[in-house]
């Protein structure tokens, strides 16, 4: 125990860390990354600097990432080996996922005990993922059940990989399971959310962790029914997450991170003559992302309306660019 003048060291330092926590508290902002911020290794580092940079600003993080990009693709193609009995295509496939995420754990500048218990994380739901095909295998059509359970693996893998990143970069950073806290009903491959449930649940489980100035990854894209049975939200669907949780928790913003500057009136890698729109309403982006623009999932703005909450669209490889704002009017 340290003393200086009669003082506690320790005892001063926590009362300045408590200090800090408070006013971390408020504001929050939910930050979600699409599957090109998580890309690989080198993708994973920005992203956990991003975030570092945001919560030592005293901003209150939840953050939400998707699946490593190309694991949701090969995830959907093992569901398609099953249908065909097609083991080789299924083992191929299961290799491509597991290599991905061990070399991404290798490569992310863990120390060897970090590296270790990740590792072991990711192991261990590898063969989850192997039970899962396992059980479903044979059957020529695959329940929607069967494959969202198996749809759901690429968010819990990544997710992993981005606490360990963050837990190395000194922040405190806890894995929540989406469906620990979505409660969605049963409609399989786009489930739809019981909003006041979720409320309930997403209070509960991250308030505390918030008031501590621990920043929760929640895996985007995946809920759960009930009775406690994996569903997902539809392709795209982790930025439906995003907006879901920034409703349930007050958020006063919600960041959706991506490898565009914003929104543009059209593809910017396919037309150059698209042009980069800095504010939008509520209203302009609903329509906007029902008409299939790539940059927001459809159903992203539904839970904002009537809050006042900001959305903003920025890119996760040029953060000097302030982004799309999408407000209320």
């Amino acid at each position: 125990m340290i003393n200086i003048e009669g003082e506690n060291l320790s005892t001063h330092y926590l009362d300045i860390n408590s200090s800090l926590e408070k006013e971390r508290r408020s504001p929050l902002y939910v930050m979600k990354f699409g599957g090109t911020s998580m890309g690989g290794a080198k993708e994973i580092t920005i992203v956990a600097d991003i975030v570092s940079g945001h919560y030592r600003d005293g901003k209150s993080l939840v953050v939400v990432p998707s699946a490593m990009s190309g694991v949701t693709n090969l995830l959907v193609s093992v569901v398609d080996g099953i249908k065909k009995s097609d083991t080789t295509s299924i083992n191929k496939d299961l290799r491509a996922i597991f290599d991905k995420h061990m070399i991404a754990s290798n490569e992310i500048g863990l120390s060897m005990i970090q590296k270790k218990g990740l590792q072991e994380k990711l192991r261990d739901l590898f063969i989850g993922l192997r039970n899962d095909v396992s059980s479903a295998s044979g059957n020529i059509t695959v329940s929607g059940e069967a494959r969202d359970r198996i749809l759901s693996y690429g968010e819990r893998m990544s997710a992993r990989i981005l606490e360990a990143k963050c837990q190395q970069e000194r922040l405190q950073s806890v894995v929540v399971d989406a469906f620990d806290i979505i409660e969605t009903d049963d409609n399989f491959g786009e489930a739809r959310p019981d909003f006041e449930q979720t409320k309930i649940k997403a209070t509960y489980r991250i308030n505390p962790m918030l008031k501590k100035g621990v920043i929760p990854i929640v895996t985007g894209f995946i809920g759960a029914t009930r009775d406690g049975r994996i569903t997902t939200l539809g392709r795209g669907g982790s930025d439906y997450t995003a907006s879901i949780l920034g409703w349930a928790l007050d958020a006063k913003e919600v960041w959706i991170w991506t490898d565009v500057d914003g929104v543009f009136t059209d593809d910017p890698n396919k037309n150059p003559d698209a042009k980069f729109i800095d504010k939008m309403t509520y209203k302009e982006a609903d329509a906007m992302a029902k008409n299939r623009n790539k940059v927001l999932y459809g159903k992203t703005l539904e839970p904002l309306f009537g809050t006042g909450i900001v959305l903003c669209v920025k890119n996760t490889f040029n953060r000097i660019c302030e982004g799309t704002r999408i407000t209320a009017s």
